[in-house]
């Protein structure tokens, strides 16, 4: 679904097995990722986790024939505040991933030249220097592994392994600097949505079994003083290399590898998606954000730069955030906002840094559970796209270039002014290609609902009369 985490919007998690509470670092994403994970049949193995590898073999054999029939997918809210981006990658998230991400947090998040042995502490030390019954001691301190009685071993944990043991320490890691999990844009199960990884079952709250409440036990890490610091070796060092492709293109090179990767969507499946996708952001932006940004705004309904611009800008955004794998309700956010302080339509490069006071308000009072990372770059987007020309993010990208085709349309088409693949072909196109868009966008908006032709022909019309006296803005009172 969304960015959003208020415990009202629903995430999804597709499953084989039968249980009352979720591990530490379990995935949720749209109900379409959580279907196609559970078509793929890619959570069979979460049955074998725990097994002995010769074992495994043996029950995949006994048991996959059966799993089919097991297959649901659990609706859940999260509780979660801030997260740590992660970068999708088509692999298992196992012990080298997560050690690669901490490698690249320390050595690019925190600027250090060398890796400080606080990385050993997290990911090196439960392996090489832990005994079995000092790994077990460690997991029980905390709550995360959930005491079980083992099956002819008397009691244990659910999970008592060094693995185990180097996230429970990356958990803590993480939450002691104000984490309280990971989040990535998916590539590959349901592309272009953003899923989740809560690290503790306390953020996880079923929605399909009565309500649960679990303690929450948090241990404090060692400062980071305490450790010293060395030279990477070589394997650390390919490691590092590796995450640094997935993370440190510019913002150029990665629009250009997502324009790249658009053309693996032309299976009927991912078409059928987009459009499903389309749809319902069209919906939220109609039902939801326009009538909010109405409240607030000095625009009047019509005009130049009136709320049917803003309408335009916002469904412009989403073919932009979808093309490129944004999520695309901080870029409708940002539409929304862009032209809220304009008092004229006169050029004017002032409106945008004079909207931050106006964006940071109706941010805080109408989605309060935003993401903190995603209310800095609306307020960002929003306030520099007078001025801005090179886009930093994903969300300034999108918006600067959506509100810039009309302009491109009737000035004359700039490159320099565009950042995104689709909006350059957007801004790009003939007078003939502009009125093929915006047909095809009409019989959309139509077919799905959402609008009607005679309020279409209403709003042309309304538009026409308005910019012939000029847009009458209302200054709202401070």
């Amino acid at each position: 679904m969304t960015r959003f985490l208020a415990r009202n919007n629903i995430f999804y998690h597709g499953t084989y097995s039968d249980f009352d509470r979720f591990r530490p670092m379990s995935h949720f994403g749209s109900i379409y990722a959580a279907k196609s994970i559970v078509d793929s049949g890619s959570v069979k193995y979460e049955m074998i986790d725990g097994l002995p590898k010769p074992g495994k073999m043996y029950v995949l054999q006994k048991i996959f024939s059966k799993l089919e029939k097991k297959a649901k997918i659990i609706p859940v809210n999260l509780n979660l505040k801030n997260t740590y981006e992660l970068q999708d990658i088509e692999a298992i998230h196992d012990k080298s991933f997560y050690q690669s991400v901490l490698l690249f947090h320390f050595l690019k998040d925190l600027g250090h030249k060398k890796l400080t042995l606080l990385y050993d502490y997290i990911a090196k030390d439960p392996y090489n220097k832990l005994s079995w019954n000092n790994v077990k001691k460690e997991l029980e301190k905390d709550s995360l592994y959930e005491p079980a009685v083992g099956k002819g071993h008397g009691y244990s944990l659910e999970e008592v392994d060094r693995y185990h043991l180097f996230l429970q320490r990356l958990i803590q890691y993480f939450e002691s600097i104000g984490f309280d999990g990971f989040h990535y844009t998916n590539h590959y199960e349901d592309n272009g949505h953003i899923s989740y990884i809560p690290f503790r079952p306390e953020s996880i709250i079923r929605l399909d079994l009565p309500v649960q409440n679990y303690p929450y036990n948090i241990s404090a890490r060692k400062d980071l003083s305490e450790y010293s610091e060395r030279d990477l070796d070589f394997e650390e060092y390919l490691s590092l290399k590796f995450e640094d492709i997935y993370r440190s293109e510019t913002v150029e090179e990665k629009l250009s590898l997502l324009d790249c990767y658009r053309k693996t969507m032309l299976r009927l499946s991912c078409v059928k998606q987009y459009f499903i996708e389309k749809a319902y952001y069209s919906k939220v932006l109609f039902e939801e954000i326009l009538p909010n940004i109405a409240q607030i705004t000095n625009q009047s309904r019509y005009g130049y730069h009136g709320l049917t611009h803003t309408q335009q800008v916002g469904l412009f955004g989403i073919d932009l955030a979808l093309s490129v794998h944004q999520d695309p309700m901080p870029v409708l956010l940002a539409a929304g906002l862009h032209d809220c302080a304009r008092t004229n339509d006169e050029y004017c490069e002032m409106h945008g840094p004079m909207c931050e006071p106006i964006a940071r308000k109706f941010l805080k009072e109408k989605y309060p559970d935003l993401l903190p990372i995603d209310v800095e770059r609306i307020v960002e987007a929003v306030k520099m796209h007078t001025v801005g020309i090179n886009a930093k993010d994903l969300v300034s990208a999108c918006l600067w270039d959506a509100d810039r085709i009309r302009l491109s349309w009737e000035m004359g088409y700039q490159s320099k002014f565009f950042s995104t693949p689709y909006g350059k072909r957007l801004g790009s196109l003939s007078v003939k290609g502009q009125e093929k868009y915006i047909t095809e966008q009409e019989k959309f908006l139509i077919s799905n609902g959402i609008k009607t032709r005679d309020q279409i022909e209403y709003d042309k019309m309304m538009d026409i009369r308005q910019d012939a006296i000029g847009t009458i803005f209302k200054i709202k009172e401070k």
